[in-house]
């Protein structure tokens, strides 16, 4: 006889109680990011050339040029996790505007807030190599 596989109570068998951003802490860190740490481009675009002067500010700001600063993404960032068990956390965060056209969702690690693989904030860092 089959045995029928028991699903904990919670969000897809994670329990509720398990600590993450909440809606109005991530509304609040997307806010930090933009402000303080060049969290963008608004209106992401993979075009050659999209978004210059965002591209421009950050290179200045991360202290390269923009033909570096266009490599960075959030989705190649040390902080960005956008693991199994962080997708099922994320959707319990309603889907925002600003995340329309972004691309996929992850968590930044440094920043606590939900943040999107085709943008990119001068807090990025290379990720470390795992052996």
């Amino acid at each position: 006889m089959k045995e029928f596989m028991v699903i904990p109570r919670g969000f897809n068998g994670l329990p509720m109680e398990e600590g993450f951003v909440t809606t109005a802490e991530n509304k609040k860190n997307y806010a930090i990011a933009v402000a303080d740490w060049n969290y963008g481009p608004e209106v992401p675009n993979n075009e050659t050339g999209a978004n210059k002067e965002f591209y421009a500010g950050l290179a200045e700001a991360m202290q390269s040029d923009e033909k570096d600063a266009r490599r960075k993404h959030c989705s190649n960032c040390g902080y960005y996790d956008n693991s199994f068990m962080t997708q099922v956390r994320i959707e319990r965060i309603p889907i925002a505007a600003y995340d329309k056209g972004a691309g996929f969702r992850g968590h930044c690690e440094k920043l606590n807030f939900i943040c999107n693989d085709m943008r990119v904030c001068q807090a990025w860092e290379d990720r470390e190599m795992e052996d």
